[in-house]
């Protein structure tokens, strides 16, 4: 049956429906039995006082009437009176004996008991001594014109009644008969009182009844409405909760991105059924998402891989979306940290455009490529005064024949065009270089081959010679250094060194090579280093030929040799020549960098000699670093691990 019922929603309110209506009527008809019970007892019994108050009322009539008939014959001496109190007293006895007879609480038992005693007296004293009475009155024994007690107690002389008895008749009293009817009436008032009372009770207790019925009825209604909710709760709440279920999981769907799919009910109405199938689509449409999100997903950290800046820009909400790369390339903080989709780009291409050094042209290819024009080249710009250039180009995104966005592409070609210009200076630096001795050297050669000279002369031209050709030598060690460095086949031998033994060697040859410049030396004959003598020493000889050459007003150059810290070794070499402007320092170590001013193109150079001191620097462990400014000449730094010659010894 239950089975049936939870077949269909409609089955269940009917089912409801109908428990409510049959609870209606059970608990109506009880209260109506009830109550009617209640009305029946209480008429019964206020019937029944009515009819004690009618029979006790007929008895007092009575008493009263045979009263009346009694004096009438006292007065009159009529027999035919008497015989109508006889009647009367008949009728008492009848009266007197229901009393007695349908007596049932004590108040109704104590009136017959009165009514019996009363009528008991007045039949055994009161009639007799009124007949005698009579009778002497009619003999002439008695003379009165009216009945006096005395006269009566003399005619019926008796003996003193005893003194429990209740109603007492004192015949030397001037009281007339009419105290019997005083008595009955005392009685019978407090009986009709006792009625009263009694039916005052009934009617209040009926009135309490029908009250009470009215609340056990609303209290029937109560208890159907709860036995009715306790009935249908489980129908209405496994309703309420699929629909609610149902409701919650739609708003779900359609806000959130993960598809919630709710368990499958054992229900078959129709919730049950939609239910069901609302889980099959949920399930679908979770799978569905679930590879549109992997999709996603994928392009997403495809798109992060990429070492290339993209930013798409929605057409239709102007939203942008960009890259790891870009924030990067443009320095922006990103908004969220989500690998699985793109960065919300919060800034205006405004913004961005700021740190282009072309902005013209920048914003001129924004423009045109927003429009829709056709966008078939590139364009590149540099950022923050060359510090990195950038080729931009744009593509237009296409969704089923409708164009939806635009996705622009940053590339950074810093590298590209450092190659570039690192060719181009290689060409003119080697070409320049190269030239310029091998033109000494064809010179110097033409001159000796086809003219006599004197031997001072000659020899002078061969020194000649022999320096340009060592200048040759200089070259192309460093280019041979260079693209050991770069191939990664460099290679050291080390061991330990004095450092105070090298450096003194280095400033031995190139005071000697100078005449205007005071060479220094600051350093402790005990401090070693473990590395590649010959590098080292081709570190040192670079420096100090450059504080040398670039210094061309002589002066003097200090070469100091600290050891604030027992781990490290600082060797500053100082010059007092043009110094290094402050904007070509950080490039001041890239292979090929020249510092482009009048008094560095005067004194010429490959470009190399720096680069070569800070790979053999940090091939050594260590760092290099230099401090100048125009003018004041310049301090190179290198810093170098130190050999702890005593620690070696004891271990």
């Amino acid at each position: 049956m239950k089975a049936w019922i939870d077949q269909r929603i409609g089955r269940q309110f009917l089912f409801v429906f109908y428990l409510f209506i049959g609870l209606i009527l059970l608990t109506s008809l009880a209260v109506y039995m009830y109550t009617e019970n209640r009305i029946e007892q209480t008429t019964s019994s206020l019937e029944n006082i009515s009819e004690r108050r009618t029979n006790a009322t007929e008895l007092f009539e009575t008493w009263q009437s045979m009263q009346y008939e009694m004096r009438g014959y006292v007065i009159l001496g009529d027999e035919a009176m008497l015989a109508r109190v006889k009647e009367k007293q008949d009728l008492i006895e009848i009266q007197t004996a229901w009393f007695e007879t349908n007596a049932v609480t004590e108040k109704e038992k104590t009136y017959a008991s009165d009514a019996r005693t009363l009528f008991s007296a007045y039949q055994q004293r009161v009639m007799p001594s009124l007949e005698r009475y009579v009778i002497a009155k009619r003999e002439g024994t008695v003379t009165e014109p009216f009945l006096k007690m005395p006269t009566l107690g003399k005619v019926t002389p008796q003996a003193e009644p005893p003194a429990d008895r209740k109603f007492k008749i004192n015949s030397k009293s001037a009281a007339d008969m009419s105290a019997s009817i005083v008595d009955m009436e005392t009685v019978f008032t407090e009986y009709r009182n006792s009625l009263n009372e009694e039916e005052n009770q009934l009617r209040e207790q009926l009135a309490t009844h029908t009250k009470w019925a009215q609340v056990l009825w609303l209290l029937s209604l109560l208890a159907v409405l709860l036995v009715l909710f306790i009935a249908a709760r489980p129908y209405v709440k496994r309703l309420t909760g699929q629909l609610q279920n149902l409701i919650i999981n739609s708003d779900r769907l359609a806000d959130e991105r993960i598809i919630p799919i709710p368990a499958a009910v054992s229900s078959r109405n129709e919730v049950g059924q939609l239910t069901n199938s609302f889980r099959q689509m949920a399930s679908s449409l979770a799978t569905q998402r679930n590879q549109v999100e992997e999709e996603r997903e994928k392009t997403a950290r495809l798109l992060h891989s990429i070492r290339d800046a993209v930013i798409y820009v929605e057409h239709t909400t102007h939203e942008k979306f960009a890259n790891q790369a870009l924030f990067i390339m443009f320095n922006q903080a990103a908004t969220k940290r989500n690998e699985m989709d793109l960065y919300r780009l919060d800034a205006d291409l405004e913004e961005l455009g700021l740190q282009v050094d072309q902005k013209d042209s920048f914003f001129s290819f924004m423009r045109r490529a927003f429009d829709g024009e056709s966008m078939e080249e590139s364009v590149t710009f540099s950022m923050n005064q060359e510090e990195r250039f950038i080729q931009m180009y744009a593509e237009k995104i296409h969704l089923r024949g409708t164009r939806h966005g635009t996705m622009l592409v940053f590339r950074d070609v810093t590298q590209e065009t450092e190659v570039d210009r690192l060719k181009t200076e290689l060409v003119s630096t080697v070409s320049h270089e190269l030239r310029t001795p091998l033109t000494s050297i064809i010179g110097f050669t033409e001159l000796l081959r086809y003219r006599t000279m004197p031997a001072e002369r000659i020899d002078q031209y061969l020194g000649m010679i022999h320096q340009e050709t060592l200048r040759l030598e200089d070259l192309i060690s460093n280019l041979l250094d260079v693209q050991r460095m770069e191939s990664g086949k460099q290679t050291y031998h080390s061991r330990p060194e004095s450092l105070h033994t090298i450096l003194k060697e280095t400033i031995a040859i190139h005071q000697g090579a100078s005449e205007h410049h005071q060479l220094s030396l600051e350093c402790d004959t005990n401090l070693y280093v473990y590395g590649d003598r010959d590098r080292l020493s081709q570190l040192f000889t670079n420096l100090l030929h450059n504080a040398i050459k670039y210094s061309p007003e002589g002066g003097k150059v200090a070469v100091c040799v600290t050891n604030d810290k027992s781990d490290i070794i600082e060797i500053s070499i100082q010059d007092t020549g043009i110094g290094i402007p402050t904007s070509a320092l950080p490039k001041l170590f890239d292979k090929f960098y020249r510092v482009d001013n009048s008094a560095s193109r005067k004194i010429g150079g490959t470009g190399l000699g720096l680069a070569i001191c800070k790979e053999i620097a940090e091939g050594h462990g260590g760092t290099i670093r230099v401090d100048s400014s125009v003018g004041h000449g310049s301090t190179f730094t290198i810093i170098l691990p130190k050999y702890a010659v005593e620690d070696q010894l004891s271990s």
